[in-house]
């Protein structure tokens, strides 16, 4: 299995989608961090599904149900 970081600027801006998700909706936010946390599990234990895409360096992930996208990058291989 892979070690997933996450960068400072990456969670603000989680929890900012979070707390418009939640002004729109009362819970929805709840579910929208719900759905990134698995997508960022799924990404840990396979990074190398996820497609490379307009970049050999960074692979895109979507979170599901909502518009919203994950990138990475792989910085050493197993």
């Amino acid at each position: 299995m892979y070690e997933l970081l996450i960068l400072r600027k990456a969670r603000e801006d989680m929890q900012k989608s979070a707390d418009w998700y939640n002004e729109q909706q009362d819970g929805v936010g709840e579910r929208f961090l719900l759905e990134v946390i698995g997508t960022l599990r799924r990404i840990e234990a396979n990074p190398l599904h996820y497609e490379a895409k307009f970049s050999k360096n960074f692979r895109f992930a979507g979170v599901n149900y909502f518009p919203y996208l994950v990138v990475f990058k792989i910085k050493n291989e197993l």
